[in-house]
C-alpha cells in the first residue's frame, strides 16, 4: 500500500510540476509553544508585544484562528500534515505522528524538500517529542539548559542562568537562524524557529520587570523549590485576575474540565500569570530580533513570513483551570499572521484553522497541493480579509471518563459550540459572553442557534468548506472602459478597482478608445486598438458614362462617388497624379490605368480601385517628317449594354460580311474566361451572353470576324 501511495504522489508531483516556479518565495516558519491570546492586541494591556503588532504591519492578522487539538503533538502533527486529528490518529504526546499516516508521508518540510527548498530548523518546530520523525536537511542543536517540563502542573521561578534574552535557548535559536538567513542559498529556503513560553514559566528577571508594581520590590525564587536568594523584582500584585463568576461551573458539563483543578491563592494565580507574562514579553524581543533581520535583508518581497502558536493556554480561568487540554476559547485560540509578498496588511475575523497552513503555503509559493489535505489555502483571505470563508472552525479533545469520548468543537464567528456525545453540550456567544462564562444549552432564546451549530457538527468541516475561489489575471483600466494594459496585469481572486478582465486597451487615458469602439472614420486615431489607423475610411468607388474604348468615343468621363463637401480630389493614370485633375470628374483621353485618390477634410485619404481605358482602333503611320497626326482605321461597330452590367450583356455587332465569328471576354490581366462562337449576318447583329457569373470588375470583349477585331470594355458591377 505504501509504495502504491508513493508511486502516487510521484505521478501527481510529475504531472503538476510545471506550475512550480511561478514564485519561488523563502518561507520563514515561526511557531511560538503554548503562546495563548492573552496579550495587547487581544484586549489585555498588561502585556504590550510591540513586535507582534510590527508584524500585523506586514500581513494578515487572523484574530479568530483555531488549533484543531489543545496538546501539543496532536496539534502540530495535523499543522505540518495538512490532516486533522481524526485522519492523524494523534491524540496525545506519546504515539508516533507516522503510526497513522506512514513512514512515506510527506510533512510541511519534506513536501517543499521535494521540491528543492533547503530546510533547516532552529528550535522546537515539529511535533512534541517526535520532532526527529520529520526530516529537515538541517536541524540546529543548541546545548543552552532550559527548565524540564514539569507536566501538567503550573510552576515559576526566575531563570537565573541567563542574563540576557539572547542568552536564552530560544534567544540562540534565533542568533543561529538570523546567522544563516545571512549565508545567500542557492535554492530557496524553508526555515523554521521555535520560540516558546512553555510551563514551567521561568522568564528572566529583565523580562519579569517589565510588567508588575514597580514600587513594590520582592524576593524571587530561583527553582522549582521556590528557593530564594537575592533576586528582587517586581511585585505581583496589580497583576489583573479572572472575573470569574462564582457559579461559572454549574452550568458546564464536568467533562469539559480536564478532572484537575488547582486551588491557587490570589497571590500565586498572580505570580504565575507575571511569569508567564514574562515569557511573552521575552518571546516578543525575539521576534523583534528576527523582524530587524528581515529587514535588514529586505526580505519582505521574497519571503512568506508566518507567525502560529501551536495552542492556547488557561492562566487560571474557569475556577481554577490551568495550562491545556480543554474546548474553552482560552486553549483553542491561536495567534496567527501570514504575510505574503503582494498582499496588504489587514485584519482576518473570521475563523480560520491551524489545518489551513500547509494548503496555503503551497499555494503562495507555487508548488501543487497534495489534493488530500483537509485544510484550505488561506491565500482569498489575504486579498480580501472579509471574503465570504469557512461556516466554521473545528477542534476536539479525547477524554477517558470510564470509557472513551471525544469532544468536539464548533465555533462560527459569533458561536462556540462543544458537543460531548452522551456528557452533554455547551453554548456560548462570544459576541456577548467572550470569557464563556453563561452556557446556552437550555436557554429557550438560543434553541434555533444550538439547533444551528448542531448540524454544523454533524456536518463536520467538509459541510463547512469556503466557497471555491479562482485566481484570475486583471488588467489596469485607468480610464475605466472595461479594457485594461496587457503589459500593465495583476493576477487576483477578486475584482479591484481600476482594473478590467478584458486586455487589449491601447489607450488607457480615453475611455473613447478601446477595442470594443467602432472605428470612426478619418479621425487619426485608432479607436478600436487593431493598430490600423482609420481602416473602415470610406473607400471611393469609380465608373465611367458609356463605352471605356476611347476610339469608338473619342473620350471617357470618368466619375467617382464621393460627395464634394468636405472632400478633395486627385485623379491618377497609371498611378501619377494627373496635373490639375482635381475635379468630381474627369475626361480621359489617352488609354491607361485610372483612379481617383479621395481626401476626407484633408485628414484622411484614400484610394479607388482602378478603371483601364483603351483604344481599340489600329495605328497607321503617316510618314511624313513634318507631320505628327495619327490616322485612324475604323473596324466594324461593336457595342454592348448595360454597361456596367450585373452580369448580362446584350451585344449589337454591325457585320461587313455573312460568316462565323468568335465572341471572347478577358479579364483585366488578359486571360480569356470566356470563348463562344456565333454566326454573323451582313448587316446588323445581336447576341446575348447571361449569367457570365464572373467577379466584379473590368474585362474585354473581343469580336474576331476573319482578320478584323473588334473590342469593347465593360464592367461588372453586382448591386
Amino acid at each position: 500500500m505504501r509504495k502504491y501511495l508513493s508511486l502516487l504522489l510521484l505521478f501527481f508531483l510529475l504531472n503538476f510540476l510545471p506550475s512550480f516556479g511561478q514564485k519561488k518565495y523563502n518561507v520563514i516558519f515561526i511557531s511560538a509553544d503554548d503562546l495563548s491570546i492573552g496579550f495587547d492586541v487581544y484586549g489585555n494591556p498588561e502585556i504590550p508585544m510591540p513586535n507582534f503588532s510590527r508584524l500585523m504591519q506586514h500581513g494578515t492578522f487572523f484574530k479568530q484562528a483555531y488549533c484543531q487539538y489543545p496538546l501539543c503533538s496532536p496539534s502540530r502533527t495535523s499543522l505540518l500534515s495538512g490532516k486533522r486529528p481524526d485522519s492523524t490518529g494523534i491524540f496525545d504526546n506519546i504515539a508516533s505522528v507516522r503510526s497513522v499516516l506512514g513512514a512515506d508521508y510527506k510533512f510541511l518540510p519534506e513536501y517543499f524538500n521535494s521540491f528543492g527548498y533547503r530546510t533547516e530548523k532552529f528550535g522546537k518546530v515539529g511535533p512534541c517529542e517526535h520532532e526527529e520523525e520529520v526530516y529537515w536537511d538541517y536541524v540546529y542543536e543548541n546545548h543552552v539548559v532550559d527548565a524540564a517540563s514539569p507536566g501538567n502542573i503550573p510552576l515559576w521561578w526566575i531563570d537565573t542562568l541567563h542574563k540576557k534574552p539572547e542568552e536564552t535557548r530560544t534567544g540562540a535559536n534565533t542568533a543561529k537562524m538570523i546567522q544563516k538567513m545571512e549565508k545567500p542559498e542557492a535554492t530557496p529556503y524553508f526555515y523554521g524557529l521555535g520560540l516558546n513560553t512553555h510551563n514551567p514559566f521561568t522568564p528572566i528577571l529583565e523580562s519579569w520587570n517589565k510588567i508588575g508594581d514597580s514600587s513594590v520590590k520582592e524576593l524571587l525564587p530561583v527553582d522549582i523549590k521556590h528557593t530564594l536568594t537575592n533576586i528582587i523584582g517586581n511585585g505581583s500584585g496589580n497583576i489583573i485576575l479572572p472575573n470569574t463568576p462564582v457559579d461559572d461551573t454549574a452550568d458546564i458539563p464536568p467533562v469539559a474540565f480536564k478532572g484537575t483543578f488547582f486551588d491557587f491563592s490570589p497571590e500565586e494565580v498572580q505570580s504565575l500569570r507575571h511569569a508567564y507574562y514574562g515569557e511573552i514579553l521575552e518571546l516578543d524581543v525575539h521576534l523583534g530580533v528576527l523582524l530587524d533581520e528581515i529587514d535588514s535583508l529586505n526580505l519582505w518581497d521574497s519571503s512568506i513570513v508566518i507567525f502560529w502558536s501551536d495552542h492556547g493556554l488557561q492562566m487560571g480561568e474557569h475556577d481554577g483551570l490551568w495550562l491545556k487540554l480543554t474546548l474553552f476559547e482560552e486553549s483553542l485560540r491561536v495567534p496567527f499572521i501570514i504575510c505574503a509578498p503582494g498582499t496588504k496588511p489587514g485584519i482576518c475575523n473570521t475563523p480560520v484553522e491551524l489545518v489551513d497552513i500547509f494548503p496555503t503555503l503551497t499555494d503562495l509559493c507555487g508548488l501543487p497541493t497534495p489534493p488530500d489535505l483537509e485544510g484550505s489555502s488561506l491565500a482569498p483571505l489575504l486579498e480580501k480579509q472579509d471574503a465570504p470563508w469557512k461556516k466554521a472552525a473545528f477542534s476536539q479533545i479525547y477524554r477517558r471518563i470510564g470509557y472513551d469520548v471525544m469532544g468536539r468543537a464548533v465555533r462560527t464567528s459569533q458561536y462556540h459550540y462543544n458537543g460531548w456525545e452522551d456528557q452533554g453540550e455547551e453554548l456560548y456567544d462570544i459576541i456577548a459572553d467572550p470569557f464563556e462564562y453563561t452556557n446556552l444549552v437550555t436557554d429557550p432564546a438560543h434553541q434555533a442557534d444550538l439547533n444551528t451549530m448542531r448540524n454544523l457538527l454533524a456536518e463536520g468541516w467538509v459541510g463547512a468548506l469556503p466557497p471555491v475561489y479562482s485566481r484570475k489575471t486583471l488588467f489596469k483600466d485607468s480610464d475605466g472602459d472595461g479594457y485594461g494594459l496587457e503589459n500593465d496585469s495583476l493576477i487576483t481572486f477578486f475584482e479591484q478597482g481600476g482594473y478590467a478582465t478584458t486586455k487589449g486597451d491601447c489607450e488607457d487615458a480615453n475611455a473613447g478608445i478601446n477595442p470594443g469602439m467602432k472605428e470612426k472614420a478619418c479621425n487619426g486615431i485608432d479607436d478600436n486598438c487593431n493598430g490600423i489607423i482609420d481602416e473602415n475610411k470610406p473607400k471611393p468607388k469609380i465608373w465611367t458614362l458609356g463605352n471605356t474604348d476611347i476610339c469608338q468615343t473619342g473620350s471617357v468621363e470618368l466619375r467617382t462617388s464621393a460627395p464634394n463637401q468636405n472632400f478633395t480630389f486627385q485623379w491618377k493614370k497609371n498611378d501619377q497624379n494627373i496635373i490639375g485633375a482635381t475635379k468630381i470628374k474627369y475626361t480621359a483621353r489617352t488609354p491607361g490605368t485610372y483612379r481617383v485618390e479621395v481626401t476626407y477634410k484633408n485628414a484622411c485619404s484614400n484610394i479607388s480601385d482602378s478603371i483601364q481605358v483603351i483604344n481599340s482602333c489600329g495605328i497607321i503611320a503617316i510618314k511624313n517628317q513634318e507631320s505628327s497626326n495619327l490616322s485612324r482605321v475604323t473596324p466594324e461597330l461593336i457595342t454592348i449594354s448595360p454597361n456596367p452590367t450585373p452580369g448580362n450583356l446584350n451585344i449589337t455587332y454591325q457585320s461587313n460580311t455573312n460568316g462565323l465569328i468568335q465572341l471572347s471576354i478577358l479579364d483585366i490581366t488578359g486571360r480569356t474566361v470566356l470563348i463562344k462562337n456565333e454566326s454573323a449576318i451582313k448587316g446588323s447583329n445581336r447576341y446575348q451572353l447571361n449569367n457570365l457569373n464572373l467577379a466584379s470588375g473590368v474585362y474585354r470583349l473581343e469580336l474576331i470576324n476573319g482578320k478584323v477585331t473588334s473590342h469593347e470594355q465593360f464592367v461588372i458591377q453586382y448591386p
